[in-house]
């Protein structure tokens, strides 16, 4: 219902401007979709876990492409559709690797996801 309203919204006063109305429908669809997923890891003596490759799946939507943290740890993943996924961090590359699994709800604009230690 928030995003019928959020569509509405946009959509009238671009209704009397029909030339621009397509650009509009496409950003208006975009912003009303996309979540963002938000957190960070730290190592078990609380330092930050840099460099770590992490990513959210869903059988029905699959993997999204891999961000890295950062310097402090901070991990920032846009345009994720609303609903439940994995988040996977991978501590280990290579033949055989797998990651470690935690069950979250994504919801939008935000999930903030709890900071998580890794080995």
């Amino acid at each position: 219902m928030k995003n019928q309203r959020f569509f509405a919204l946009v959509l009238h006063p671009l209704l009397r401007h029909g030339g621009r109305l397509l650009l509009f429908m496409t950003v208006a669809a975009t912003l009303a979709g996309a979540a963002v997923v938000r957190g960070r890891l730290v190592h078990q003596n609380q330092a930050p876990a840099t460099g770590i490759a992490v990513t959210v799946y869903n059988p029905i939507s699959k993997r999204t492409v891999p961000v890295h943290t950062d310097a402090n740890g901070a991990y920032y993943i846009p345009n994720v559709s609303a609903g439940n996924y994995s988040l996977e961090i991978w501590t280990t590359t290579g033949p055989g690797a797998k990651p470690i699994e935690y069950s979250i709800r994504v919801e939008e604009p935000y999930t903030d996801v709890a900071t998580k230690v890794i080995p």
